[in-house]
């Protein structure tokens, strides 16, 4: 999902073409519908219809089909709206079949033409690139890159925030015929899930000061299950974490730079000090920090959970830090 935005942004300005409305769909057997994916949400005639015009999408020329995917991605948003509740990365599931959305082919036309036609539009004024793009996809724990070949890093990873990004872009993922309610194996890959692994393979002894201090105030903490499952999930997001410096270090030539953009964040009241924890991981892999430049952050996600509010909190500030090596 990710490389689709990825190529629009890449290749928006080249973009140009109409894409046609898939044919009026004839009497047909909506029955095979009901085990799709968005089944989590639409009726079988409109899962039909969205169905058409992903078969439609596949079969266009690359750059029209990521207009077409992202137009289907926000489509699929917009129809399901009713399922966002006041956490926006939360996506709830139909418990019944009368809490589904019951739309006809003409109104699923109508939604995803008008998106077509948004993200046309926005695509049509993005200047063009001149220098060529290659997209990638892979695993910030094992990336599919050869030792020293890269120069300049921007990344932002997830932060420790509990935000479950599979979660946040299950419909997406449906759409992609992806069903994370069945298939936990994306889910749990994701640096941040909120599901625990099986293997833990944190290196404490590694593991620089800042972190450390980390898992021990969690560990302490007197809430619920903090000892347990919360803190499994700190120690695997900061494996994941330390796996892609890891990684960063073998892929980066030895005058590279890395900016990294990274949040802040609280555990209950126990801050989370990402920023000195990227620092330091970083040192520890031969990195000098040449700049760190802080921004307050006004609304954060964590404020939205209203068990989250009993906790007292301080500031929350947004890093960009830049790292050279050599």
């Amino acid at each position: 999902m990710a490389n689709v935005i990825a190529r629009l942004r890449s290749d928006a300005g080249r973009c140009t073409g109409d894409i046609k409305r898939p044919p009026k769909p004839r009497t047909r057997d909506t029955e095979r519908f009901r085990r799709d994916p968005l089944a989590a949400w639409f009726d079988a005639e409109a899962i039909a219809r969205i169905r058409d015009w992903h078969r439609v999408i596949k079969k266009l020329d690359v750059d029209l089909y990521t207009i077409g995917m992202v137009a289907l991605f926000r489509a699929v948003r917009s129809l399901t709206k009713s399922f966002e509740g006041s956490n926006p990365t939360w996506v709830k599931r139909a418990k019944e079949e009368s809490s589904l959305i019951y739309l006809d082919y003409s109104e699923v036309d109508l939604a995803v033409e008008r998106e077509i036609y948004f993200v046309s539009s926005r695509a049509a004024e993005h200047p063009k690139y001149s220098a060529p793009i290659t997209l990638i996809g892979g695993d910030s724990s094992a990336l599919p890159i050869a030792d020293e070949r890269i120069d300049v890093v921007l990344t932002s990873p997830p932060y420790l925030t509990r935000i479950d990004y599979a979660v946040a872009y299950t419909r997406e993922l449906a759409i992609l015929g992806i069903d994370i309610s069945s298939d936990r194996r994306l889910r749990s890959g994701l640096m941040g899930t909120t599901l625990i692994r099986r293997e833990d393979s944190l290196d404490l002894s590694a593991l620089g000061g800042a972190g450390k201090s980390l898992l021990e105030r969690i560990a302490q903490h007197d809430s619920k299950a903090s000892s347990g499952y919360y803190l499994k999930q700190a120690r695997q997001y900061l494996d994941d974490l330390t796996a892609g410096f890891d990684q960063l270090n073998r892929v980066c030539k030895r005058k590279a730079t890395v900016h990294l953009v990274i949040q802040d964040s609280f555990y209950k009241d126990v801050p989370v000090p990402l920023a000195e924890i990227c620092i330091e991981e970083s040192r520890a892999r031969g990195w000098d920090l040449e700049l760190q430049e802080r921004f307050e952050v006004r609304r954060s996600l964590t404020a939205l959970n209203t068990a989250a509010r009993a906790y007292k909190k301080g500031d929350v500030e947004e890093s960009v830090i830049t790292l050279r090596r050599g």
